[in-house]
């Protein structure tokens, strides 16, 4: 029965192949320039999508690791972009990523992308799409090693696996 057992947990240590989780919603919406960003406009790019907000503790801790990670990963076909949600006028949030050296791509959120994306169960909340436009992961919350698994996450959709 110890042997099961411990055969049981160690099949559990292995690095699983990522997992999709389907196709990612569509989206079209503006940035803080008044420009568009849709989905489609990224294909081909493995996207980091951060649904975070100007009042979330959380969210802005996060924001020098965000920044570290876009500029580690911007030469290797990878974008990161936050989705910023219930945080006033594009004017106050262009102050604020200004403020706090936000260097990634902002896009305004809105009802409909929150929903689609099941991005309203709580500020941040991270998805990783891959070049196809499928999801790979969705991580809700700052956890600790939360980078190091969207990194391994990235790395994954990078090399096709």
């Amino acid at each position: 029965m110890a042997l099961a057992m411990l055969a049981f947990l160690g099949a559990g240590c292995g690095a699983a192949p990522a997992a999709k989780l389907g196709p990612a919603p569509p989206f079209d919406l503006r940035d803080l320039a008044g420009g568009s960003v849709s989905l489609a406009s990224l294909k081909g790019k493995v996207v980091v999508l951060d649904f975070w907000a100007t009042w979330c503790g959380p969210c802005i801790a996060e924001i020098p690791e965000y920044v570290a990670f876009s500029k580690k990963n911007a030469t290797r076909g990878v974008e990161v972009v936050g989705v910023v949600c219930d945080s006033g006028e594009a004017q106050e949030i262009q102050e604020f990523v200004r403020e706090h050296g936000i260097t990634y791509r902002q896009l305004l959120g809105d009802e409909k992308v929150q929903d689609a994306y099941g991005g309203n169960q709580g500020f941040p909340t991270t998805f990783v799409i891959d070049g196809q436009g499928a999801l790979r992961t969705k991580e809700v919350g700052s956890s600790p090693n939360k980078f190091e698994r969207l990194q391994s996450t990235v790395d994954a959709a990078l090399s096709g696996s």
